[in-house]
């Protein structure tokens, strides 16, 4: 009870505290202020002339304070003082009431103001506890869960919330431009489906949406706005969304989608940046396989002593930009590895009869690939000319003799070539055992060779080893004249690189 004169206060107090409210008094603006600082009130009966702090001045303080701003209050005021109540409601009271007043009025305004403050703090402790129960489930997920069965538990949780009419987890792929629905509850007719890629236009807006925060996004076939908050690992990788179920529920629920996508963050976040959905993601690599979005190119291979073109390495290049170790390496991973080497593999070979005559072609093939029965023979039998088995270096040998075994099978006229020797898991074990009829340098080994003595030693060291094992090394990476100077006086035979062109379609290098 804030009044500067004590019988009022007196009065106000007596009448509250038969009733059994317990009041606290104030002289002053100033001295409510400190009391209110210093403890919780339930609500302010305040005088409006006061002198210093005003009433209308010390509800707007109130009203400026975070924890103030929903503290009610009572302004009080002379019968005749209209302008000062109207002030004071636009201020920010809750309730005015006028001298002289009757004690059961002020009791039963007070007991109003509190009967709705305590309803409204019963609304904020229900909603805290349904967010408490589901963040407690959501805890005892595994991060190592499947994603999809993580977002199925997270939109059937929050579709339990009030207010929230449907729930679901995008997983944004490609950097933002490719989406994939890994559950949705409630949310089908906004070009959503569990398991099913969303269109590109949506995903497109909501990769570039999701890089500038929450939102909330207005929807015709809701009652109210979607809320919409991103699901982070560094960077957006995910979003969640939820549809109120009205109007006037959307800020609520924009608050309750934020809150949980820091959760998904963490018990998805991961998963989504390597990737997301598998099966989202295996079916995505099929269409690209049976659209055949994918092109050969060729980039040759020079004998350095004589400058004449003797062979092309096969290369791929994909439509969508990614890049080629990455993409073949994703397909390894969902078990398409085999099938995506195939259909590059066969795509190379009859891209190949544009090549110049009497030049033989190199292909990058995995162990895997070459103990695949039947897989490899079938797919390079179509062959025009003399074809290069380039064992890559990105998987491990796991039985020589077996890989052995299988090479002899293909015949005796198709030779092998180790990739970039030395780095990867293409170590020189592959050349004593395998005895291949080539040995890739790393480029890694060529660039700025001309200027380091230590490369050119280790580079001469190599030359040794593959005359000694009966192979030749080819220089891959070659960009630069002066890198060339020093390989063609180390006397290494072959090489490729950008300074003798970049891969390209075979029209290229046949004209």
């Amino acid at each position: 009870m804030v009044d500067d004169e004590s019988a009022i206060r007196y009065l106000i107090a007596f009448n509250l505290s038969d009733a059994g409210i317990e009041v606290v008094e104030a002289s002053s603006g100033r001295q409510a202020l400190d009391l209110i600082s210093q403890g919780t009130f339930s609500a302010v009966v305040l005088d409006s002339r006061m002198p210093g702090m005003s009433g209308v001045d010390l509800i707007r303080l109130l009203r400026t304070d975070k924890t103030t701003r929903t503290l009610p209050i009572i302004l009080v005021t002379g019968a005749d003082q209209v302008d000062e109540r109207v002030e004071g409601l636009q201020a920010g009271a809750d309730d005015y009431l006028t001298k002289p007043f009757d004690a059961a009025e002020l009791v039963a305004r007070v007991r109003a103001l509190l009967r709705g403050r305590e309803a409204w703090l019963d609304v904020v402790e229900a909603h805290l506890q349904e967010r408490a129960a589901i963040a407690g489930t959501l805890c005892r997920l595994d991060v190592n869960d499947p994603p999809e069965q993580t977002a199925a538990v997270l939109c059937r949780e929050l579709r339990a919330l009030d207010g929230v009419a449907g729930a679901a987890v995008l997983s944004l792929r490609d950097f933002g431009r490719a989406a994939v629905t890994l559950a949705d509850d409630g949310l089908e007719s906004w070009a959503v489906s569990t398991g099913a890629p969303v269109p590109d236009g949506l995903a497109h807006y909501l990769g570039e949406r999701a890089r500038h925060g929450p939102w909330l996004e207005p929807a015709d076939d809701f009652p109210g706005p979607l809320a919409c908050a991103p699901i982070h690992r560094g960077e957006a990788v995910g979003v969640l969304l939820l549809r109120p179920s009205s109007l006037r529920q959307g800020e609520r629920v924009l608050a309750t989608a934020i809150d949980f996508a820091a959760i998904a963050s963490g018990l998805l976040g991961q998963a989504l940046a390597e990737g997301g959905s598998r099966q989202a993601r295996q079916g995505s690599l099929r269409s690209l396989l049976e659209l055949g979005q994918y092109q050969p190119v060729f980039q040759p291979i020079l004998d350095l002593a004589t400058g004449t073109v003797i062979g092309f390495e096969a290369l791929t290049r994909f439509e969508d930009g990614i890049r080629p170790d990455v993409r073949f390496s994703e397909a390894r991973g969902l078990g398409l590895g085999i099938e995506l080497e195939i259909a590059t593999l066969d795509a190379a070979i009859t891209a190949a009869t544009g090549l110049p005559a009497d030049t033989w072609l190199s292909v990058n093939v995995s162990p895997d690939l070459v103990l695949t029965e039947g897989a490899l023979a079938q797919a390079i039998k179509r062959a025009d000319r003399p074809v290069i088995l380039e064992l890559t270096e990105h998987d491990p040998v796991d039985d020589y003799r077996a890989l052995r075994t299988a090479l002899d099978g293909l015949g005796s006229h198709l030779q092998l070539s180790v990739d970039d020797a030395g780095s990867g898991f293409a170590s020189l074990r592959h050349v004593l055992v395998l005895r291949p009829a080539f040995m890739k340098l790393d480029q890694s080994w060529v660039a700025g060779v001309h200027a380091d003595p230590a490369r050119q030693a280790l580079i001469a060291g190599l030359v040794h080893f593959s005359e000694s094992t009966g192979c030749q090394l080819i220089a891959e990476g070659i960009e630069t004249a002066a890198d060339l100077e020093a390989l063609c006086a180390l006397e290494v035979e072959l090489g490729q690189g950008f300074h003798f062109g970049h891969p390209a379609p075979a029209a290229t290098w046949s004209a």
